[in-house]
């Protein structure tokens, strides 16, 4: 099981629902037309550049008590309509005593998988007790100890060699950068040999083996870097990710920006596909938030809305964690119930994704739209306006390079010491945003350091809080924004004593460049161009293309009505539980009213 990842630094909230209250009759009583949206106002979207595939983690190996009736959850995968599954491969549970293999429960599992046509990723690890040099680990029992390497060697050997035939994708470990899982903390050398070794033992058994790097935190890529300079980069084919950002919502947890940090080094240390092998969020209280902020409707729109941000940010492959709730921590489509073989209760998030399968099969991507506006706040035409925060590490002149205009900021940076380096500069005139904007954001031209862009706001109640765009990305135009509505964390309290959230009015303070990887030393120059406050009514669309006809994948967190051409007559309005309803269009339109929940409309354009 896996503990839970907040983003580092930015998990700002993406609208303050409180405020919207009152705005909410009068948005669901004004239909809105949907226009496209133009490359001047993306979000850092990335088309996807596979097919949509949403996977889960099963778990049927090492959770369900019975090698007899695998079928049982086997054929909840079927309904599912998933394709990939991830399962783990315990150590402890096939080989409790060297020399002896026990192949009873993981046999009975991938035959009940594989009899379905469904792909298997496995994952490689924990310790057992016994490989371990910790006096206190149980031997025949699960540990998360560094094992002996030659140990763990023979066990992936051994695993790889009888399932070879069936399973082409291995993950080395499960989130090796997390303290619970590699203890007694993470030290990314001792797993970057461990991988070398583990990687090439893989593909001398099965050549056309893949294998993917222990799933990540992705927002803070410094066990990443660590094992990419210690020469573990080309040992892994794939890059997997854990963005988890429960409780907050997949947009209120600005997921869409969860790739960034680790394409910034992909761009350094070559290119490498990115999987989700974890993400999830708790329909009540769990291991990660004790108080249950989200129930079982939201853990349902959330798994939706999650898998199609991440797929059209470039993701390949997304599982879900996971099938079932473990006693406490309800993180599964399939509630506990009588025990770990009852699967006769599931929740929304089940049908959710069952839907999702089966709308989505075999679709293209066309656009993603959106009704979102942006007001530019500072065009950088002329510095002169900026002044250096008292840290000497950097300048801020004006430059030819620009995303528009006839200037934009150039910001050159020298980090020198290996503890929290940044550079900071402020407004003599702080900026004024309009309104009450859900997100700032700004075009940078990265050097690919991964080194994290910021802004300090000051609210109605005098607090400055700060809020990360995004990670500096390579050579290029990327645009980074940050939803700034809810309660940010201690550590982005900059000033003051107030709630944590910003309260309008407000104003823009500064930018930062922060090095979030403390150890790292150097210098740099990125730029900074068309700083803008985003606002407008909060709405989601992707349009897709199944033959002849047009899907429409819509949703609204706090609710808006709209209208979408069409040529069609009529339209097939499919809601998140899969119940199907006829909607006819009047003059060419199809009026549809949205909410959290996605809705799919199919029709003609």
């Amino acid at each position: 099981m896996s503990s839970r990842h907040q983003p580092v630094a930015h998990t700002a909230l993406f609208f303050l629902r409180g405020s919207l209250i009152l705005m909410i009759a009068s948005l669901l009583s004004t239909a809105y037309p949907i226009t496209p949206v133009g490359a001047e106002r993306s979000f850092s979207i990335r088309e996807p550049i596979a097919a949509p595939s949403f996977g889960i983690n099963s778990h049927l190996a090492t959770r369900h008590p019975d090698p007899t009736s695998m079928d049982v959850p086997a054929a909840a995968l079927s309904d599912l309509g998933v394709q990939w599954v991830r399962e783990d491969f315990h150590w402890h549970r096939l080989q409790p005593r060297p020399g002896v293999w026990d192949w009873t429960f993981t046999d009975a599992a991938m035959r009940a998988i594989l009899n379905r046509d469904i792909q298997v990723l496995g994952v490689l690890g924990p310790s057992v007790g016994w490989a371990t040099a910790e006096p206190g680990d149980i031997p025949n029992d699960v540990s998360y100890y560094a094992p002996d390497p030659d140990a763990y060697v023979e066990y992936v050997r051994g695993v790889v060699t009888r399932y070879r035939r069936y399973v082409k994708h291995w993950e080395i470990w499960n989130e090796p950068d997390h303290p619970i899982f590699w203890r007694p903390a993470p030290d990314p050398v001792a797993y970057t040999d461990l991988l070398i070794r583990a990687a090439a033992a893989i593909r001398e058994v099965d050549p056309e083996a893949t294998v993917l790097i222990g799933g990540i935190n992705p927002f803070d890529t410094t066990f990443l870097r660590t094992v990419a300079e210690r020469g573990g980069w080309n040992s892994f084919d794939i890059l997997a990710i854990h963005p988890y950002v429960d409780p907050y919502s997949p947009e209120d947890g600005n997921l869409i920006s969860a790739t960034d940090g680790v394409r910034a080094l992909g761009e350094q240390f070559g290119p490498k596909p990115i999987w989700v092998t974890e993400l999830g969020w708790s329909s009540g209280p769990g291991d990660r938030d004790a108080t249950g902020l989200t129930d079982e409707e939201e853990q349902a729109s959330y798994l939706v809305r999650a898998m199609l941000t991440l797929w059209q940010a470039g993701v390949e492959q997304i599982f879900w964690y996971t099938l079932k709730d473990d006693p406490g921590n309800p993180y599964g489509l399939v509630r506990f119930g009588a025990g770990r073989t009852d699967y006769s209760q599931i929740k929304p998030a089940y049908t959710a994704l069952r839907t999702l399968n089966r709308q989505i099969a075999g679709v293209t991507f066309v656009e993603r739209r959106d009704l979102f506006e942006q007001q530019q706040l500072d065009g950088f035409e002329s510095v002169a306006g900026w002044r250096r925060v008292s840290q000497p590490n950097g300048t801020l002149r004006n430059s030819d390079r620009v995303y528009s205009g006839r200037a934009s900021a150039e910001l050159s940076y020298n980090f020198t010491t290996r503890e929290n380096d940044y550079v900071a500069f402020e407004r003599n005139q702080p900026i004024s945003l309009p309104g009450s904007p859900y997100a700032v954001g700004m075009w940078v031209y990265g050097d690919g350091s991964t080194h994290g862009v910021k802004v300090w706001l000051r609210d109605a109640e005098n607090e400055v809080l700060q809020f990360m765009l995004g990670a500096v990305g390579p050579k290029g135009w990327h645009f980074l924004s940050a939803p700034i509505g809810a309660e940010v964390e201690a550590g982005n309290r900059i000033s003051g004593n107030g709630n944590g959230r910003v309260d309008f009015p407000a104003t823009l303070e500064g930018i930062v460049l922060d090095d979030m990887i403390d150890r790292y030393t150097g210098s740099g120059t990125i730029y900074l161009d068309e700083l803008m406050a985003i606002s407008g009514p909060e709405l989601y669309n992707l349009r897709l293309q199944r033959g002849g006809e047009s899907l429409d994948i819509l949703w609204s967190p706090p609710g808006v009505r709209v209208r979408l051409n069409t040529q069609s007559a009529q339209g097939r309005l499919i809601e998140r539980d899969g119940a199907e309803q006829i909607i006819n269009a009047q003059n060419g339109q199809i009026r549809v009213a949205l909410g959290p929940a996605p809705r799919y409309l199919w029709h003609r354009r």
